[in-house]
């Protein structure tokens, strides 16, 4: 599992009230795509603990690995109750082929997309062409970059939208970014 360096991540993220979830977010690209890949249909709360919870699952956020599970098996870990998600199956494939990209095209670490992208274009460019990445998504993953992972591109203002930013948690209370 790849970790961004600390030039780009902060110590951590505010998208859920745990502590622990929010680390692995903001210290595994791989984890805050996924995070981001589930943000949809169900509370930011519950996508963003999704990387966290699907690694105590499946003991593992290697892309590599969850690209080469098996889709029943991986279907089952999200299945499991609590499910990872409203749509666990259709979420497993979904994270499935995000992670076939990240080993295949980005060297098995989420955080290579930003970590070498251009300009706030080429990274918008590069987060739509994910699994489950539409405009808004890949709109709002160049903003939350921007605010919170350090990760300024050229260009990256045109992408701020605070609506469309993930609720935050502020000692554990949900108040709005």
């Amino acid at each position: 599992m790849g970790h961004m360096s600390a030039a780009h991540a902060k110590e951590t993220y505010p998208f859920t009230p745990d502590p622990a979830k929010n680390a692995l977010l903001a210290h595994s690209g791989t984890a805050l795509l996924i995070g981001m890949c589930l943000d949809q249909q169900v509370r930011t709360e519950k996508a963003m603990s999704g990387p966290y919870d699907l690694r105590d699952r499946i003991g593992t956020l290697d892309a590599k690995t969850i690209a080469a599970m098996p889709p029943a098996k991986l279907a089952a870990a999200f299945r499991r109750t609590p499910a990872l998600h409203r749509y666990p199956v259709m979420m497993a494939k979904r994270v499935r082929a995000l992670c076939a990209i990240l080993a295949k095209e980005y060297s098995n670490d989420g955080a290579r997309v930003w970590a070498d992208a251009a300009s706030a274009d080429d990274l918008y460019k590069r987060l739509r062409s994910l699994p489950g990445f539409g405009d808004g998504k890949a709109t709002t993953g160049v903003y939350v970059l921007a605010k919170y992972g350090k990760k300024k591109l050229l260009g990256w203002q045109r992408y701020a939208c605070e609506e469309g930013l993930p609720w935050e948690f502020k000692g554990g209370k949900k108040v709005r970014a």
